[in-house]
């Protein structure tokens, strides 16, 4: 119905501030947004926007409606979400805007249910995606520069977003839609500074006639917004708590724009090997308040995460270290993966609800059912080596994105002739590498352990097989390393010293794996498995993966991701919408050999890592030995926020460096360090991605996670933590990071974890070597 005077329930300025005109209303009337110094105006009237932020790829499409209600039913007025170029176009000029990666009827269904909409197309997204978001076609060119003006790479982006914003134009507010604001790439401040590249992205949005106000987001600090900014799009901040401080470092530099929080982290991703990220409601509550009661305008990243289906789920990495991330998207989100409301989400509401007491929300929607599935086994259909394809034959290994392949697993083939003693060396794993000889299973090397090389003996003459399957597990989504983010065997393999030549390729990108024929089992190599079960109802079910191993899942033809038994995520979350009345099919992919592998369907989530000691970095009874003539300095950090500098009087030359802390603030035995950077000779930072983690004394994976590579991810919010939960040692702690090579050191900057200063290091030594230090 339109409104009349009648129900006009409450004044005008709050129903523009929340969008809560009827749907008639709100598809009727043309409306305008824009921006006017430090406002965001809609119809002419202050608007603070209260985000959150969902990604249609990431959630069915038949549940986008009930997500949609239950932001509004929290009392957002918006929802933001990023577009993935590479599942709209996963091959070049082969776009896919349909079923669930529908935006515009994304945007349409949010129009309906009284939202605004914000648009990230990107191309880069970050969002915890496979090459944030950019296509591995991308990299079948040698030496492109990805998110720069690199001409093998800008022109493919700049066709892109034009073919994007056809989809979305419709759905902006000047075309009576609801789309109020469009953003210009993404945290490219934090990443790099060819503007040439950012006013490219912005003038192909100008071009294909995007008619609302452009606004790009990094981390607050003026050097991120001087390596991003361009004329004519509104800057805003990320971050996940110190709202006020970092409003007032914003300001500084940008003062006359609307204050946008663009992404506040409500929780954090989980990897493989991690413990399940938790983020409690004290840690985000009073921050979000703050920008309420205050006017600021906020997105809530996340406000659901959802799924991470198929072969979409990034990793945190560099050369020297990986995390790949986990099939579930929960973020620890206000609304879970299944679309529940947890403490955030009515806490939150409270929070707009004590500052709008006029604000009339709608009711929560019905919870959608649940269903439980008796457990079932899987039998034995196809060994993956039984259904090879046709092999390309070269010299030297290929990389999957050079034959064309996005994802799956690829098998390497050579025939070598006498003994194969010695050490097998792949110089670089991309991501996890199975090595057979002779049909035999002879060991793993695994990108996430940075491992490279095993020793192998078979002493017979004659010719043998070598044989190297490669599993993608995840392209590298944040930092510098995505340029390198190729899969497969990227440098060559070697036996003792000696390259190996002569390799016949099998592409499995796995896409269907509907026309594997049956064969038996082959010992060793992954094998496909089926079952089914009948249902006379369906729902929303976790199939519990604790009794079956390491693989890839689908339900009825649909990839639903990656399992993993280490953890943390022991269960994948599977709509109800794709399960069906009658018959149901499952179908894995296991690479372990379990003697048995069962499945069931449970109502909630099962978080369980089984602690994986081969990611820690030292050994039980491990000791570093510290020799006081590589001490260069001795000192005190201060207990405050953001980072610290600490320069020494002369420059020092060393390849490892430790850091040792003596003691920490709150007087507690265990110690703590968010992010650690090391300055070369013109005190500028060596790039983190050079460095690896050679020692640490301790590391917390019980009741968190705190490994040592933490600090070297270049997020603020994650940290290194020594062990208090269990083993827990006393001080001292150290740490030692390999540069890679031998450097001029003159420096290093400290940043201490946020908000709680227990653990934060105090007293300290810092040691530099040439030679590894040493370990009893």
């Amino acid at each position: 119905m339109r409104l009349n005077k009648k129900n006009f329930l409450v004044p005008v300025a709050i129903l523009l501030l929340f969008g809560c005109f009827s749907v008639k209303a709100q598809i009727d009337k043309q409306h305008t947004f824009k921006i006017s110094g430090n406002q965001f105006l809609l119809d002419g009237k202050n608007f603070q926007i209260i985000s959150g932020e969902m990604h249609y790829a990431r959630i069915p499409k038949p549940y986008w409606r009930h997500r949609l209600k239950m932001a509004k039913a929290m009392g957002l007025n918006a929802i933001c979400t990023y577009m993935f170029w590479n599942a709209h176009e996963p091959q070049p000029g082969k776009y896919n805007f349909s079923d669930n990666l529908d935006i515009s009827e994304f945007c349409r269904i949010a129009q309906e249910e009284g939202l605004w909409v914000i648009i990230r197309p990107g191309p880069y997204t970050c969002a915890e995606w496979d090459l944030g978001g950019l296509p591995a076609w991308l990299l079948k060119t040698k030496g492109v520069v990805l998110r720069s003006s690199d001409p093998n790479y800008m022109p493919q982006t700049l066709t892109f977003l034009k073919r994007a914003v056809e989809e979305f134009r419709p759905n902006l507010i000047t075309k009576g839609g609801n789309v109020l604001m469009v953003q210009v790439e993404n945290e490219y401040g934090v990443y790099a500074g060819d503007k040439k590249y950012v006013a490219a992205i912005r003038d192909a949005l100008l071009e294909a006639k995007v008619d609302v106000p452009l606004f790009h987001c990094d981390w607050a600090g003026k050097n991120y917004y001087d390596n991003a900014h361009v004329e004519g799009v509104m800057p805003s901040i990320n971050f996940g708590g110190e709202a006020e401080k970092n409003f007032a470092i914003f300001e500084k530099y940008a003062p006359n724009v609307p204050k946008f929080n663009s992404e506040f982290w409500t929780g954090w991703f989980d990897y493989w090997g991690g413990k399940h990220e938790v983020h409690s409601v004290e840690e985000k509550l009073s921050d979000f308040k703050w920008m309420v009661n205050n006017g600021i305008s906020v997105n809530l990243y996340m406000f659901h995460g959802g799924t991470t289906n198929g072969f979409f789920p990034g990793a945190n990495g560099s050369n020297t270290y990986y995390t790949p991330y986990t099939t579930s998207y929960d973020y620890d989100a206000p609304l879970s993966e299944d679309g529940v409301p947890n403490d955030k989400f009515f806490a939150f509401q409270k929070v707009i609800k004590d500052k709008f007491p006029e604000l009339k929300l709608p009711p929560l929607p019905e919870p959608l059912p649940k269903i439980t599935i008796p457990e079932f086994e899987l039998k034995p259909v196809a060994s993956l080596v039984a259904n090879l394809p046709k092999p390309q034959v070269f010299e030297k290994p290929q990389t999957m994105e050079s034959l064309g392949q996005n994802s799956g697993y690829i098998l390497y083939s050579s025939q070598i002739e006498g003994r194969l003693q010695g050490n097998l060396t792949i110089k670089r794993v991309m991501d996890r590498a199975t090595i057979y000889i002779d049909k035999k299973k002879v060991g793993l090397l695994d990108r996430r352990l940075n491992q490279f090389s095993i020793p192998i003996n078979v002493k017979e003459e004659g010719k043998h097989t070598l044989e190297i399957l490669v599993e993608h597990q995840a392209r590298v989504n944040f930092g510098n390393a995505i340029d390198h983010e190729r899969k497969g065997i990227t440098e060559g393999v070697w036996l003792n010293g000696k390259e190996i030549l002569g390799w016949s390729h099998y592409s499995l990108p796995l896409n269907n794996i509907d026309g594997f024929k049956s064969s038996s089992r082959q010992a060793g190599y992954p094998h496909l498995y089926r079952a089914t079960f009948k249902l006379d109802q369906v729902g929303d079910t976790y199939l519990d993966t604790r009794k079956v191993g390491k693989g890839l899942l689908w339900v009825n033809g649909r990839h639903i991701g990656r399992y993993w038994f280490i953890g943390p995520q022991q269960t994948i979350f599977v709509p109800g919408c794709w399960l069906k009345k009658g018959e149901n099919e499952i179908k894995v992919l296991e690479m372990e050999d379990f003697p048995t592998l069962k499945l069931k369907g449970i109502k909630n989530h099962i978080w369980e890592t089984k602690i994986d000691s081969t990611l820690l970095h030292s050994k039980p009874g491990n000791k570093l030995q510290l020799v006081t003539k590589n001490k260069v300095l001795t000192g005190t950090l201060n207990n405050t926020e953001g980072w610290q500098e600490v320069n020494f009087e002369k420059t020092h030359q060393g390849r490892y460096i430790c850091l040792e802390s003596l003691s920490a603030y709150g007087d507690v035995p265990f110690t703590t360090i968010a992010e650690l950077r090391i300055k070369n000779s013109e005190g500028k930072e060596i790039p983190r991605e050079e460095y690896s983690i050679f020692f640490a004394d301790s590391e917390e994976l019980g009741e968190g996670n705190g490994l040592a590579t933490l600090m070297v991810d270049n997020q603020p919010t994650t940290f290194w933590q020594t062990a208090w939960s269990r083993n827990a040692k006393a001080q001292p702690h150290q740490v030692v990071i390999d540069l890679g090579k031998e450097q001029v050191i003159s420096g290093f900057k400290y940043l201490p974890r946020m908000r709680e200063s227990k653990g934060r290091v105090k007293d300290f030594n810092f040691y530099i070597s040439k030679q590894p230090f040493m370990i009893k």
